[in-house]
């Protein structure tokens, strides 16, 4: 997915915030990103029986389809899920700190 930002934004004063501020800040954004990730591939979704592109499926669509996934998704969590999860996740963190 292509980012379209402006290349001339104004930095974030993070000596004003505090790291709970800026943790929060990077989790909404990685949490937005992940959605749209989401969204882009409901967009493009192809198998052999289904088409999202052949049904001329619009944004607003892939953006409610998307919602209904995460939804669907957050309902079904069970312990085993979140424990692989924990471990993934923590297991990248320690991989790329310095």
């Amino acid at each position: 997915m292509k980012q379209n930002r402006k290349l001339n934004l104004a930095t974030a004063p993070y000596r004003s915030m505090s790291l709970e501020e800026i943790e929060e800040g990077v989790s909404a954004e990685a949490v937005s990103y992940a959605a749209g990730l989401l969204v882009e591939a409901v967009r493009t979704y192809e198998s052999d029986k289904l088409s999202a592109r052949k049904q001329d499926l619009t944004l607003t669509e892939a953006q409610m389809i998307a919602a209904n996934l995460i939804a669907k998704t957050s309902a079904r969590l069970d312990d085993k899920t979140i424990q692989e999860q924990i471990d993934r996740v923590r297991k990248s963190i320690s991989e790329v700190k310095p």
